[in-house]
């Protein structure tokens, strides 16, 4: 477990340490994807702890235990990564008032591709391609000219964290309203960097032409 956990906040350290500037698409992916990284687990494992006390050290020990925060971590963090994506492209596309027709194939592309670096193991829990058809079902109800609401914004990393930490439902429904500040307070944080680190005068949203056609190599979900 701790090896794979490394695995993931790995991104996360090699992008603290550097703090790049985010000035192009593959700097904004880095971001993205670390970031996301590092929600799932400071959010879950924030719970976990808070919840279980001077039990935690003892569960995570427990083999189901670790398997279920496991699947978990895997399920915030695709949350995290598609609320995160939609919220910074919306940002920029906000910012630059570039006059996009549709802005849902460069998603789209850009989603794959930064999914595409993901660490195999987070797709033991659910499917490359499911990931992909329902970061779909986001992108065809997200406008993109909407005023953007911070809150509602990462709606779906908030509702994957209540859903999917292995706690009592009785617990969660208890808990509902102290988590869904904790992770709010957590995502504004993490959308001031984004504004710190963005040169939005540089950054460019354009689809890259030398990638393949991703949209017909994903199967219909069955």
């Amino acid at each position: 477990m701790f090896r794979g956990l490394l695995k993931l906040v790995l991104p996360l350290i090699n992008f603290l340490v550097r703090q790049n500037r985010i000035e192009e698409v593959e700097s904004l992916r880095s971001f993205v994807s670390s970031r996301s990284s590092y929600m799932a687990q400071v959010s879950l494992y924030g719970y976990l702890k808070a919840r279980a006390g001077t039990q935690y050290v003892s569960l995570i020990k427990d083999p189901l235990f670790a398997s279920s925060m496991k699947t978990a971590r895997n399920q915030i963090f695709f949350a995290c990564l598609m609320d995160l994506t939609l919220h910074v492209l919306k940002t920029i596309h906000a910012r630059k008032q570039q006059n996009f027709q549709n802005l849902d194939p460069f998603a789209r592309q850009f989603f794959i591709q930064t999914l595409a670096k993901a660490p195999e193991e987070v797709f033991e829990s659910l499917e490359r391609e499911k990931v992909i058809l329902e970061f779909e079902k986001h992108l065809s109800r997200h406008n993109w000219s909407g005023t953007d609401d911070s809150h509602e914004s990462f709606s779906g990393s908030r509702s994957a964290l209540l859903k999917w930490a292995p706690v009592v439902e009785e617990f969660k429904i208890q808990d509902e309203e102290i988590v869904s500040n904790s992770i709010h307070f957590k995502w504004l944080r993490v959308c001031q960097e984004f504004e710190k680190l963005t040169d939005f005068e540089k950054i460019r949203l354009e689809a890259d032409p030398d990638l393949p056609d991703l949209e017909k190599e994903v199967p219909e979900a069955s």
